[in-house]
């Protein structure tokens, strides 16, 4: 809403500016108020609260010398309302001599009109409203039997017995100072929201700031600036307040060019700063200088790993914590280095307690991404419903039980960093769709919300299940598999690699003799035939179980024997069955499952073919189109299902 003045002179012009304002495009942004009152009458104290003022001719010149922090806007006299007030004073009084009286641009070549209307025509201008009187007396000395002029003079004139004619405003003139008024405080407040928004922004933002001009005088600055330097900065120069800013000011003001990332002392704190020119016209203005506090950003970076650490966003594990002594292993680790620098999604296989998330950390933290979280789910612990919130979050009132506000997923919390997808093949079907469409858009949407989130996150993903056979079988997307399988690693289990048993057993052992306080008890050589004779099924989650038993149940505090050692391996006196009899029952029961799922898939299948048919009163074409199948394909279903 535009709230605007106008001052008007005379009483008909208010008439005047009412009927120009009931006309105007845009009247409902504007809210008016009309003053009638001569140049030497106005108030100045009691104008008011005004966006812009309008006037004319000396009321308008006086209101632009009067100090008001508004803007005014003049109601120029047009060369028609000239013409226009010459000729009804030649119509009504049918003077010999004009004299026109007043402070308008608009009279400067009146007197080229004088052959025009059969009269003289004389311009008068005085100084000031003082000398309107001087000037309407010298303009009837001289001869001039009628007076054009404003509301004062038209007056004057009359008072001293001269016919007098009032200088009139067209509603176009007053029209086009309304429009010039709403431009102007467009233009005011557009620049009253830049100059509060940069306020603002220097004032908030956690880097000192200060802009130095060409002369090294400090002109702005911030509350951080102020606080570092103790003092006021505005008018101080950069010399006495920051010396060891001079070189890098002047470096930065004389070869026109930035620098970043400046160490320098001031006092017992080290910053960082940064320079950058002010260049108006090809010439330097100035400098803006940013710097900061570097033993507060290393304070801060290490609040934030303590948060990160607390949520269990940071990866602890690094290649150098992979204890191993086989080839196969060492191959391992140089591909999966290989593989950490690259952008690309992670695709790790293994059999169970492989340490596949050991590699998934390792990796992360030998990426560009390391100083960013970590976040890690196993998706076999999650039902399908829950899984889905925890992967992309929900907003407020989504479901029932929603936390207040929402929560943000899992690719949310990942957001600069690598989220780990343990046991991916066990991801419903129905999740994995819209996992796809998270890893294709980089975005996701929350539960229930209407608008995406960008999300930039690495996904690492681990199964110890063939995710192509899943895919053939239908129980895995294969647009889904290609996505995470950019890079593919796979950790060999430890039964093909025996001599990492050995070293694996012994690390895990003394580690937690340890944290028990127990003596690390010498191994007998021949007591780990034992160890190499077993297959581990369950791998490196199943030896550190073993080594744990070990620890506590060892007969000789001194000595570790075989028979130690097969008591930690079958601590029920039960050995375990092999671990590719394991495998076989293991592939039988997968066997069994897919059976199950096939013949769920058979049954679907057959009853939409059945519904399709009667829907089409046994019209092939027509089930086909149904279906969206083409007629080959429907026939082979119905010679499948008989």
């Amino acid at each position: 809403m535009f709230q605007i003045l106008f001052i008007v002179p005379y009483e008909e012009m208010r008439d005047s500016v009412t009927t120009v304002l009931r006309r105007y495009p845009r009247r409902d942004q504007i809210e008016s108020r009309i003053v009638v009152s001569p140049v030497d009458r106005i108030d100045f104290a009691n104008i008011g609260s005004c966006d812009a003022i309008v006037a004319r001719g000396y009321s308008a010149r006086e209101l632009k010398q009067g100090g008001l922090d508004v803007p005014v806007i003049e109601i120029e006299i047009s060369g028609y309302d000239v013409i226009a007030s010459v000729q009804k004073a030649c119509e009504h009084f049918a003077p010999k001599n004009i004299a026109f009286i007043g402070f308008y641009n608009a009279f400067n070549g009146i007197k080229n009109l004088s052959g025009m209307f059969g009269c003289e025509i004389n311009v008068y201008i005085p100084r000031d409203i003082s000398d309107l009187p001087t000037m309407v007396r010298r303009a009837i000395d001289e001869g001039c039997d009628a007076v054009i002029g404003g509301y004062s003079v038209k007056g004057l004139a009359r008072e001293y017995g001269v016919n007098a004619i009032g200088l009139e405003s067209g509603e176009e003139s007053i029209g086009q100072a309304l429009e010039e008024a709403v431009r102007a405080v467009e233009i005011i407040r557009q620049e009253r929201i830049k100059a509060e928004t940069h306020r603002i922004i220097t004032q908030l933002v956690k880097n000192s700031i200060i802009y130095v001009d060409a002369d090294g005088v400090i002109r702005e600055d911030n509350i951080a600036a102020r606080a570092m330097a103790s003092c006021e900065l505005k008018g101080r120069r950069l010399v006495d307040v920051f010396p060891h800013m001079e070189d890098s000011y002047t470096e930065s003001l004389q070869g026109i060019k930035e620098s970043t990332g400046e160490i320098r002392q001031i006092g017992d704190i080290t910053v960082s700063l940064d320079c950058m020119p002010v260049v108006v016209s090809g010439q330097p203005a100035g400098v803006v200088i940013s710097f900061q506090n570097v033993t507060r950003v290393q304070q801060l970076e290490r609040q934030i790993r303590e948060k990160m650490h607390e949520k269990g966003l940071t990866a602890k594990y690094h290649f150098s914590d992979v204890v191993h002594q086989t080839p196969i292993i060492s191959n391992c680790i140089a591909t999966a280095r290989r593989y950490a620098p690259l952008p690309f999604n992670v695709l790790i296989t293994g059999e169970t307690g492989t340490g596949k998330e050991l590699f998934a950390q390792s990796i992360h933290n030998e990426s560009s991404r390391k100083d960013g979280p970590f976040v890690a789910v196993n998706c076999a612990a999650l039902p399908e419903n829950l899984l889905e919130s925890e992967l992309f979050g929900y907003v407020e009132g989504a479901f029932t039980g929603t936390n207040k506000g929402g929560k943000a997923g899992l690719f949310e919390l990942a957001h600069g960093g690598t989220l780990f997808l343990d046991e991916i093949a066990e991801i419903p079907v129905s999740v994995q769709g819209k996992l796809l469409r998270t890893l294709q858009e980089r975005e996701v949407r929350r539960i229930g919300a209407d608008k995406v989130i960008a999300v930039d996150v690495r996904v690492i993903s681990a199964t110890n299940n063939d995710l192509r056979d899943f895919a053939m079988r239908g129980l895995f997307r294969r647009d889904l598999l290609y996505r995470i399988d950019v890079l593919t690693l796979s950790v060999p289990p430890l039964r093909h690699r025996p001599d990492d048993i050995v070293a694996l057993f012994s690390y895990f052992l003394k580690r937690y003799c340890d944290q028990h306080s127990i003596p690390v008890p010498n191994i007998n050589p021949r007591a780990l035939d034992p160890l190499r004779a077993y297959e581990f099924p369950g791998n490196v989650r199943e030896l550190r179980n073993v080594a744990a038993r070990a620890s506590v149940m060892h007969h000789d505090p001194r000595q570790l024997s075989a028979e130690d050692i097969k008591l930690a391996l079958y601590p029920d006196g039960f050995s375990f069955p092999a671990a590719s009899e394991v495998r076989s029952k293991e592939t039988k029961i997968l066997a069994d499952d897919a059976g199950r799922v096939l013949a769920a898939l058979d049954k679907e299948e057959r009853y939409r073919t059945l519904e399709a048919l009667t829907t089409a009163r046994g019209k092939r074409g027509k089930a086909a189109e149904l279906l969206g199948i083409d007629r080959s394909t429907l026939w082979r279903r119905l010679q499948k299902y008989r």
